[in-house]
């Protein structure tokens, strides 16, 4: 919340703005809209590793200190994360490790619809990252790309939830303040 959060107002600040100028200049509109979806994934995907860091820490912790660096280190051992998308598959991938099916879209009513932008975000993340060929359409707007932010930061807060109650369980105390 505070070092992601202000870089992506940032972005979007510049996004509308660019929209606003009359003329709009259409490629500044558009590096801005591409810069904007990449720094949104990006930033979403950096959330999440960071929290299963911190998911490694804490169970770390209750082993001998001798034993802490490996058990990390096991555990973040080919981290989907790391290098693929933050999308849904890689999230439960690297997630489940923890022992038990992580099931974001079950955890609130809203997540089968976030999870639908993620996909989204996703998909236009590999277009602009990659310089792929735009469909007719054009680019997300910038609504929609304010859209998939929201998603992503409630579907930041459900993954917090859920890791949050099941290492309580494990480390039989609150891990964090939710």
């Amino acid at each position: 919340m505070t070092d992601r959060t202000p870089r992506l107002n940032q972005i979007d600040a510049q996004c509308a703005a660019c929209n606003a100028a009359v003329p709009a200049n259409a490629h500044l509109v558009d590096e801005n809209i591409r810069g904007f979806i990449l720094l949104l994934s990006v930033h979403f995907q950096g959330f999440c590793r960071d929290l299963y860091t911190e998911c490694t820490q804490i169970i770390a912790s209750k082993v001998r200190p001798t034993l802490q660096v490996l058990f990390q280190q096991q555990l973040t051992a080919h981290r989907s994360l790391d290098h693929g998308n933050p999308n849904i598959e890689n999230l439960k991938k690297d997630f489940n490790r923890f022992g038990f099916s992580i099931n974001i879209a079950a955890h609130n009513s809203a997540n089968p619809a976030r999870l639908d932008g993620l996909r989204e975000l996703n998909k236009w993340r590999n277009i602009a990252a990659h310089h792929r060929v735009v469909p007719p359409a054009g680019l997300p707007t910038h609504p929609s790309v304010q859209g998939w932010r929201n998603s992503c930061n409630d579907l930041a807060t459900s993954l917090d939830d859920i890791m949050c109650n099941h290492l309580r369980k494990i480390v039989k105390r609150q891990p964090w303040t939710p």
